[in-house]
């Protein structure tokens, strides 16, 4: 069994620990850790009075940088090189049904592919009753 990246382990204990500052943007989009394996990541989220577009509904930038966080997560803890980076090159967001408001919703991003130069995961937004409001792919670069 594949051990997480130390650096993604070390960098996400010291965020959840209060170690390290909070990263603005999961702030800006409400995002939680829930739980990180290889493979694997899980957020939580809540979207607020913030995140509402001119028409009064939730901005799809949210759906887009909630998955884009979670998807990017799951290729970083899954890196067999701890000094290997990532950078996303393409990002697929489908919203689905609208983002409802002051929601708990669960974030999953689980990887798909890895080689040694591209990382692919998949994820879906949802609440806790299993409706699915968007889904994403992600091609990330690993630069080593």
């Amino acid at each position: 069994m594949s051990k997480i990246n130390p650096r993604a382990a070390r960098t996400l204990e010291k965020i959840t620990s209060g170690e390290s500052p909070f990263p603005p943007m999961w702030d800006t989009v409400a995002i939680k850790l829930v739980d990180a394996e290889v493979g694997r990541v899980c957020l939580s989220t809540c979207a607020d009075d913030r995140h509402i577009n001119a028409f009064g509904g939730v901005h799809g930038g949210f759906s887009a940088a909630v998955l884009d966080t979670a998807l990017g997560l799951s290729v970083f803890v899954s890196l067999d090189d701890e000094h290997a980076r990532h950078t996303t090159v393409d990002l697929s967001v489908k919203i689905v049904k609208g983002i409802p408001l002051h929601t708990d919703l669960v974030v999953e991003a689980n990887l798909v592919h890895m080689s040694r130069s591209i990382g692919v995961s998949q994820g879906v937004i949802r609440d806790d009753a299993g409706t699915v409001y968007a889904h994403g792919t992600t091609t990330c670069l690993i630069k080593r």
